[in-house]
């Protein structure tokens, strides 16, 4: 059993062997050698500092839907961001604030309710707008990153910075901020009439709807669409989209998304990542990029 005394002074809640895999959507992996979800920015500068000292690892986690937990678990602090500091959103005409907890699909229909465009054709992705901003989210009308003005941020020794500009970089699917832990950030955004932004997210949240397997939430999104097709379409016509490893499996509705089955460990989800980016490799002289991110 780990201890959490060197965290016993700070006044913040820090639990211990905590448990990873009820925080994913695949369900699968081990333990957090630290874990807190801190009240506020104060608590969290706090154990960001105290780590810096120590040298413990720290990591966010999210909605947890693109992330594998190895068997081993995490030897270092896992924090999520669940306070209600950390999950504000607040339309300042013609931007979005959003703490980095928020839910990106709250944070949508937000700007929605507000007569905000720009977001709606994110309303499918799950997640946070912390991961989001990390990940640089992307749907059929553009990625986060477009809309992003200015991000706040804690580094990890401890400093709060607000990120704007040039210090803000965006690529498909990448961002310059995965360096320190992002707090909120401002969206700005262009005003239309709530009717015509609401009919269209519903659109583009029924397409999202029609291309992810429904029935289970134990799923994840294995690669990132390479320019000028899909990674399903590939796995299907290398014929990967027949590999089972252990107690995961390519979706049967959905060739780009892994599923769990009860009893399913780390272990067999990554095995069968590698499988099938190494046949679509060898058959089709193309090279996946992962979309979920191993721990």
């Amino acid at each position: 059993m780990n201890s959490a005394e060197c965290f016993d002074d700070l006044g913040v809640a820090v639990a211990t062997d905590e448990p990873l895999a009820s925080h994913t959507w695949l369900g699968v992996g081990g333990a957090a050698r630290y874990f807190c979800e801190p009240v506020d920015v104060d608590a969290l500068t706090k154990v960001v500092r105290r780590c810096h000292e120590r040298q413990v690892p720290i990591r966010v986690i999210g909605g947890g839907s693109n992330v594998l937990i190895a068997s081993s678990g995490f030897d270092g602090m896992v924090v999520r961001l669940t306070g209600p500091q950390f999950c504000e959103i607040r339309a300042e005409r013609p931007s979005i604030v959003a703490g980095a907890g928020a839910k990106l699909v709250h944070v949508v229909t937000a700007a929605v309710q507000a007569g905000l465009a720009g977001l709606e054709t994110l309303v499918g992705i799950p997640g946070t707008i912390g991961g989001g901003l990390v990940g640089n989210a992307s749907g059929r009308g553009g990625d986060i990153g477009q809309r992003v003005r200015e991000v706040t941020v804690l580094t990890r020794e401890g400093e709060i910075e607000v990120r704007s500009g040039s210090d803000l970089a965006f690529q498909s699917r990448w961002s310059n901020l995965d360096d320190a832990i992002i707090l909120s950030c401002r969206l700005e955004l262009e005003e239309e009439p709530v009717d015509t932004l609401t009919k269209r997210m519903q659109k583009q949240w029924i397409l999202e709807r029609a291309e992810q397997p429904s029935g289970t939430r134990t799923v994840a999104m294995m690669f990132q669409d390479p320019p000028g097709s899909t990674a399903a379409s590939l796995i299907s016509q290398s014929g990967a989209k027949e590999r089972v490893v252990g107690n995961a499996a390519v979706s049967v509705s959905h060739a780009n998304f892994v599923v769990t089955k009860p009893d399913c460990g780390s272990d067999d989800v990554r095995s069968l990542l590698e499988q099938v980016r190494a046949q679509v490799s060898e058959r089709l002289s193309v090279n996946l990029t992962p979309q979920i991110e191993v721990w």
